[in-house]
This record gives C-alpha cells, structure tokens and sequence, in this order.
C-alpha cells in the first residue's frame, strides 16, 4: 500500500493523506481506520486519531484489532471496562506457538509458581477439582497438576487449547470467553486465573462468577498487575488493579479469608512488572445468578 509506504519512509502527512483518501472511498473499512489513528497518534494527533480508532469500533463492534482500548489511551475517560473478547483471541491464537518461549524464556514469567506459593502457605493442601481460568498453553496446569484429583482448563484462544492439549496434563479443556461465563451448577474446590484477569479489565462479574462456582470452602487464586487506581488501562494494553479494589471486590462476593502478596510476576521492556498474588477462601454464600457484577449481593 502508498500510504505504508509514506509512513515507513517517514513521511507521516503524505501517508494521513493518502490514507484518509482511500477511506473516503470504503469508508466501511475497520482496518484503515485503525491504521489511519496509528498514524494520526504518531503524528501527534490525539484527538484525530481518537476519531479513527473510534470509527474502527464502529464499523467492527467485534473489535479484533483492540481499536477501542487505541481510543480510551488517547481520551481523559475510558469507555470500554475490558477488552473485546475478538481482540483477544486473534491476538492468543497468533502467539500461541511462541508463546512460552517468549514469555518464560524471554520476559522472566513465574505467575504460576507465585500462586502455588501462595496457596500453600494460605493453607491449601489438595483439590478434588480444579479450574484453570484462561489457562493458555497449560503452565499453570503442569504446576498445579500434582495437587489436584481432576484439572479443568478454559480459554478463549483455539490456539492455545491446542498448546495446552499436547501436554496431557488436563482432564478436560473447553473454549470459553471467561468474561462471559454463566454459573451451571458445577462446583470446584479450587479456581486460579494467572496472568488473566489483566485482560478483563472491571472484575466484579467474573470474581462474582467464581464464588457461584467454588464449594464453600474452596479457594480462588490470581495474579494482577498492581496499580493505583482501582482499574486502570495501561499502554500495553492491559489493565491494572489496585490492591484495595481487589480486596473490596472479593469481601463483597462473600469471601471471608483474603490473602495479597506483593511481587514481580513478570518483565516487560525490562522492567519489573509489580503483581498482586491473591488468595481467597472461605467463601460465605454462593451467587443464585450473574447477570452482571453489580447484580450479586451477597445473602
């Protein structure tokens, strides 16, 4: 295409240009418009590229391209509360065969030893049945595997399920967007999610979906990035969550026990990622439904 051309040889108005032209003529084109707000941001043109990305949106509700969390870096108010499911799967089905060896060899990640760790010194001896949430390639399923009688996996990405099949440590694997669950009566005595829940962005519907799915006294355990704000979009397009958010959130789903231990879970442009290792237990109710997060209060 001219206008990649003109952006990669520098000439970012000659390419917005072109561009915008192109799209004056399939202006129904999701992908140029995302393409086009890129420019438009490297160029300096917040507002402008805003724009773009928002007609993205609206011309892909599905959003596989991340447009939306594009728009909500650039605007003082986000909009979207998690990322579009269809963003999230193009991205782990393309990553899925150099997953491991980029996030492990390269980026120094230990998410599934740190909530092992945690686990065990909370008390937690052995599961019955147990659930991995968003379970990727299976690394947490390999650590967790000696310490449970049947291991669950869910994930959003086919290409990940089938990283995650190869290495027969999962009783049953099924593909799930973890954001949307409905509770269905099956009841687990453990439910971990690493490294998982940054992708979801506002918790209260899928923390209320895992005490409807724990038995009472069952343990849920995940990492998340840790931040100031109760959730927060960051520039890599993962969210971060506050330590006093999680802790509300999970007293307010009716655990009673809370354990958050403060750590690195992994690098990223070398740097240290701050985490929060999270332990609940000793759940009081279950939830009867989970239409949405704010819908569950505890009995």
């Amino acid at each position: 295409m001219y206008a990649e051309a003109l952006a990669q040889k520098g000439d970012l108005d000659a390419a917005i240009e072109v561009m915008t032209g192109a799209l004056e003529l399939d202006r129904g084109w999701a992908a140029g418009w995302f393409r086009l707000g890129e420019m438009l941001e490297k160029a300096g043109q917040r507002e402008a590229a805003g724009n773009a990305f928002e007609m993205a949106v609206a011309h892909d509700p599905a959003d596989p391209l991340g447009a939306g969390l594009k728009r909500d870096l650039l605007r003082a108010t986000p909009v979207q509360e998690s990322m579009p499911a269809a963003f999230v799967e193009t991205l782990f089905d393309q990553y899925a065969q150099d997953f491991e060896r980029s996030l492990v060899g390269k980026l120094n990640y230990r998410g599934p030893q740190m909530i092992l760790q945690a686990l065990l010194a909370s008390g937690f001896q052995r599961a019955g049945s147990a659930l991995d949430l968003g379970c990727g390639t299976g690394l947490m399923g390999e650590v967790l595997r000696p310490h449970c009688e049947r291991l669950t996996g869910y994930d959003i990405s086919a290409g990940m399920l089938s990283q995650a099949r190869s290495k027969q440590v999962y009783d049953v694997l099924e593909k799930h967007d973890i954001a949307h669950l409905a509770v269905n009566g099956r009841l687990h005595d453990l439910i971990v999610a690493a490294d998982v829940f940054i992708y979801l962005g506002a918790l209260e519907r899928v923390v209320a979906w895992c005490a409807g799915s724990l038995h009472p006294a069952g343990h849920l355990a995940f990492t998340v990035e840790a931040g100031t704000n109760p959730v927060e979009l960051r520039e890599s397009r993962r969210f971060a969550h506050s330590q006093g958010y999680v802790a509300d959130l999970l007293r307010d789903a009716g655990f009673a026990l809370v354990e958050i231990q403060a750590g690195v879970i992994r690098q990223d442009r070398g740097e240290d990622v701050s985490s929060l290792c999270v332990v609940a237990s000793g759940l009081t109710s279950h939830r009867s439904s989970e239409e949405d997060g704010e819908a569950h209060a505890v009995a």
